[in-house]
């Protein structure tokens, strides 16, 4: 099994997380799979896998970008 390197993005800021996600969702649309499993640090540390992004981000600032995706209607 190879290892992944994954980006740390737990202490960016919201703007350059969001950035992440939304590349992420747009992989997502075009029928690319996500994967989201929680990080062996545990709560609330999360990597998410779609393509070729691989970060380590926190569930906290995911759930609130989602949030504002829905709020919008983009979700």
């Amino acid at each position: 099994m190879t290892k992944v390197e994954r980006k740390d993005i737990m202490l960016a800021p919201v703007l350059i997380k969001e950035e992440n996600y939304q590349k992420i969702h747009e992989l997502y649309k075009s029928g690319l799979p996500v994967q989201v499993k929680e990080h062996r640090s545990g709560f609330p540390a999360i990597t998410v896998d779609c393509g070729d992004i691989h970060i380590l981000t926190d569930i906290l600032s995911l759930e609130e970008w989602w949030g504002k995706m829905k709020e919008a209607g983009r979700a």
